[in-house]
């Protein structure tokens, strides 16, 4: 008699975690962690500003904390299903992900803060495409650059018009720092993938050309450039958020005043719950914490790296270095930004600045990071084309010459 397997079996056998594969606990495990670390640091940073703004001092960390339980839903789920219905997925949801970018700039629709359209106002909740649109933007990408060689001329332009559009719509909003980290993305993946250098390098040329256009025209932009360059000149003005960030990270010292006891988050930081909240966990651990987070970001990125490296199938392999460059990029850019080598950008810090979506997107792309973990030795993805383009990518059988098959009779 053949016993077969309950359902609560066959629900649960696909997410033991013995049966994945050493890097994706690894990762897991990583991830994990730097959520629980995210949550305590803006626990601590966005208390005193709560007090003052709204008269709750856990207004934000409960925000976040319900963000958090989405995400772990999110990430579990990609944990949980195969790549190759994720590259179904991302060619239906990402052009709807467009659309909302675009619509969010009509006025009306898109809520607008401190000059800039970014959000969609759901009752009491903020929803952020350009942060939604990320892990999409990853499945397609990957896809699109691994099937190059091989797709339809009509499947290219169409692919790069969507990506394209994507990222012209977050640069008008304008969003700058978003639309940078998306388009360096996308450049590491074709460049991973063996494009032409030439032609790479020209499109950073004419990329540079456009963000130049793009902060010469936009006033506040302008401004901030100016103060990086010399905050000193405009202290209570555009250099005001630098100069405060500074102070904020060298009042920490070599070990910091303690968790919970930064000065600088309650009286003069601005946005320290999110743009600058890496200065925040400075002053509070120090010059050894912030080494030892950068160590960790270090040991994130080589494992991330390293199932890229080991995956067989090359959109698994672009997909897994794609989102681990993302969320170890995006996080060196914010604590760049914080430490005043990079102009002011507003880059929120993956699983720590505040927001519901871009905490909901982080959780998502590590979730397809570690799936492709535990896919790292599946094979080719041939679903996602209509039928009558999937022959011409199956491998064809061997058919030896009619002079050869005549002579082995």
């Amino acid at each position: 008699m053949i016993n077969l397997p309950t359902i609560p079996e066959r629900v649960s056998r696909p997410m033991s975690l013995m049966s994945w594969a050493p890097e994706a606990r690894l990762l897991l495990t990583l991830t994990l962690l730097w959520l629980a670390f995210g949550l305590l640091v803006l626990f601590s940073a966005s208390v005193p500003v709560g007090l003052m703004q709204y008269g709750d001092g856990l207004r934000f960390f409960n925000r976040q904390a319900l963000g958090a339980l989405l995400g772990l839903g999110g990430l579990a789920l990609a944990c949980r299903v195969p790549l190759e219905r994720w590259f179904r997925i991302a060619l239906l949801v990402f052009p709807l992900l467009v659309v909302l970018i675009v619509l969010v700039k009509v006025p009306g629709i898109g809520v607008e803060l401190n000059g800039a359209r970014r959000w969609f106002q759901i009752g009491p909740l903020s929803v952020q495409p350009s942060e939604l649109v990320k892990p999409f933007l990853l499945l397609l990408g990957s896809l699109v650059l691994a099937r190059w060689p091989r797709l339809p001329g009509w499947w290219r332009v169409v692919s790069v018009a969507v990506m394209g559009l994507a990222i012209g719509g977050v640069l008008i909003q304008p969003d700058l720092g978003t639309a940078v980290l998306l388009a360096s993305v996308l450049w590491c993946l074709a460049f991973i993938s063996g494009f032409n250098l030439f032609g790479l390098f020209l499109l950073v040329g004419l990329g540079g050309g456009v963000a130049w256009w793009k902060i010469s025209t936009t006033a506040y932009q302008m401004n901030r450039i100016q103060a990086f360059m010399d905050p000193w000149a405009a202290p209570q003005a555009e250099g005001y958020q630098l100069i405060q960030s500074l102070l904020a990270v060298g009042s920490g010292g070599i070990t910091g005043s303690g968790f919970g006891l930064s000065l600088q988050k309650a009286s003069s930081l601005p946005y320290p719950y999110s743009d600058f909240i890496f200065a925040v966990f400075a002053e509070e651990f120090g010059l050894l914490g912030t080494l030892a987070f950068v160590a960790f970001l270090l040991v994130f990125l080589v494992a991330g790296l390293r199932v890229a490296i080991k995956c067989t199938d090359p959109a698994r392999r672009l997909l897994a270095a794609g989102a681990t460059l993302l969320l170890v990029g995006q996080a060196f850019l914010h604590i760049g930004v914080v430490a005043a080598a990079l102009p002011p950008k507003g880059i929120p810090l993956p699983l720590v600045s505040y927001g519901g979506s871009g905490l909901i997107a982080s959780l998502l792309c590590f979730g397809l990071l570690i799936r492709a973990a535990r896919e790292i030795n599946t094979g080719d993805v041939l679903v996602w084309l209509p039928r009558r383009h999937r022959a011409r990518l199956r491998p064809r059988t061997f058919v030896p010459p009619r002079r050869v098959a005549v002579r082995s009779r």
